[in-house]
């Protein structure tokens, strides 16, 4: 790999862990405090229904395996519903924030493709980046691929 190429692996590597954003519910998500935990992005939008089908996955997976994975349900533009309502119809225990500009997608190397998972191992490190729906079971596979 080519000195330059590394250079900008590496400053896209920074921006990613210094992200922090203020999520629907009033708290706040900070990637840097989830180091070493498994940190599962989720990548959605209200009016996407393979995404709206699959939130049950990752909200299952943060219930059942808190201390080892960090899950964030970010949707991402055109916003084009109140995500703070729709919430209010469920009891997700995972965090939801809103990409308003696109800005963070875009660092995370969003494609247009909804919905989409990526998942990074406990030291930081990008395992996992893909667009399409994902089964229960396949989520825990990769998680626990990520973690090994």
């Amino acid at each position: 790999m080519n000195r330059t190429i590394r250079r900008l692996l590496w400053a896209a590597a920074l921006l990613l862990l210094a992200f922090s954003l203020r999520c629907v519910d009033g708290s706040s998500f900070s990637l840097s405090e989830q180091r070493g935990k498994t940190v599962v992005i989720n990548l959605w939008a209200t009016w996407c229904t393979p995404c709206v089908r699959e939130l049950p996955h990752f909200d299952r997976l943060l219930r059942e395996r808190c201390e080892e994975v960090a899950v964030l349900a970010l949707h991402t533009p055109p916003v084009t519903a109140d995500v703070e309502s729709y919430l209010a119809d469920y009891s997700y225990a995972m965090p939801f924030a809103v990409d308003e500009d696109g800005s963070l997608a875009s660092l995370l190397g969003a494609s247009s493709v909804l919905p989409q998972t990526i998942i990074l191992s406990p030291d930081g490190v990008v395992t996992y980046n893909q667009a399409g729906s994902l089964s229960y079971e396949d989520l825990c596979a990769l998680v626990d691929r990520a973690g090994d």
